[in-house]
């Protein structure tokens, strides 16, 4: 996702990327010294949580090259060391607990027309800050929806009855964002207990959350979910078509592409300045004028733009990426979606508004005195 931005930065902006990936922690710092040290690089992003430590110590040894972080905390570490933050580093953040709720309140709703299932279930990678927000969003998300519910359609159904999110959501953190088959265990148990969706908050740990799935569709023959899963960070609707129900999108390349923007605007540094170094892109969001949005719940609009991606890539390498003809993809996630009642999408758009004209606030836990506060009352 930071590639497309990067990708989509050179198109609209003239300006030429340079990929170098970091096989270990230990190349953290000269991938990011060699960038900073070629003469015609104005811009350096670091993606990734782990990147924090490392930007800050380079972002001081290059004071006139600019320096972006996705999901990192450097500014913390600056101001902690240096008490100010650094001038020329942005952290990049996104508001994944707003956009967590929105698929939240989705799986919730799925259960009132689906009475035959009774959880739904989260996988999570390592337990780190930024997967709190995933967390606590999510069960927030069906909390919300079970009010909803009631408010507006009727008494909860019986495999509803009594219940709160502490006994609805299942939910477990992996320790891991490499190793699929450990997302399979956790989301093939949840499946087996009745999860009718189960959220992946693990990257590739997905393809295994995948594979759960389609071990049931294929005993049972079926052409669409329920079961379902769903996306995270990208549209992942395309990767099984009829199964995956939605994605939380948490747009890295948007992130990527405003940090482009501010510096070839000449903004970056005001930027940097006015925000004390931190950057948080979610639903609504507008910077020095320029709308700036990273979260959102994944639509038919996102779901052309991944598929035309995945037909450049299969271009690209000669190796086939889509399951299977683009058309033949969006006809079968359009079904998907128009096989549950019109109340359940309804529901979802009237949360998004409500987080974005501050109607609602999405708890937002940052420590783990929150963590424990929100679990407590959440599960």
């Amino acid at each position: 996702m930071a590639f497309k931005g990067a990708e989509d930065a050179a198109r609209d902006f003239g300006v030429e990327v340079l990929e170098l990936v970091s096989q270990k922690e230990e190349d953290y710092l000269p991938n990011l010294r060699t960038a900073a040290s070629d003469p015609n690089v104005k811009l350096i992003v670091g993606v990734g949580f782990l990147l924090s430590e490392a930007l800050y110590t380079v972002a001081q040894e290059y004071p006139d090259k600019f320096f972006a972080g996705i999901d990192t905390y450097t500014q913390s570490i600056a101001l902690q060391k240096l008490n100010k933050t650094l001038p020329n580093m942005l952290d990049i953040k996104f508001e994944e607990h707003k956009g967590s709720a929105l698929v939240g309140a989705l799986a919730c709703l799925l259960l009132t027309n689906h009475q035959d299932y009774k959880y739904v279930g989260m996988v999570l990678g390592i337990e780190i800050p930024v997967l709190w927000k995933f967390e606590i969003g999510y069960k927030w998300g069906c909390d919300w929806a079970l009010k909803w519910y009631q408010q507006n359609v009727g008494p909860l159904p019986p495999n509803l009855a009594g219940r709160t999110t502490k006994d609805i959501v299942l939910w477990t953190y992996t320790g891991t964002f490499s190793d699929i088959t450990k997302g399979y265990a956790a989301a093939k148990e949840m499946y087996e207990r009745g999860a009718i969706a189960v959220y992946n908050v693990a990257g590739p740990l997905g393809l295994g959350i995948n594979q759960a799935v389609q071990e049931i569709a294929t005993q049972k023959n079926l052409t669409y979910g329920p079961p379902y899963w769903i996306g995270v960070d990208a549209d992942q609707d395309w990767i099984n078509p009829g199964f995956v129900i939605a994605s939380m999108m948490k747009r890295v390349d948007k992130g990527v592409y405003y940090a482009t923007q501010l510096v070839i605007q000449g903004k970056f540094k005001d930027v940097v300045q006015k925000y004390q170094g931190v950057l948080t892109l979610g639903i609504g969001t507008v910077v020095e004028g320029i709308p700036m949005e990273g979260i959102k719940m994944s639509d038919l609009t996102d779901l052309d733009e991944f598929i035309q991606m995945g037909v450049r890539a299969e271009q690209l390498s000669g190796k086939k990426v889509l399951p299977m003809p683009p058309d033949q993809i969006k006809t079968k996630v359009q079904t998907m979606r128009s096989n549950e009642p019109q109340y359940i999408w309804k529901a979802v758009s009237e949360l998004e508004e409500q987080i974005r004209t501050g109607k609602v606030t999405v708890p937002l836990p940052l420590t783990q005195e929150d963590i424990q506060k929100w679990r407590s009352q959440l599960g």
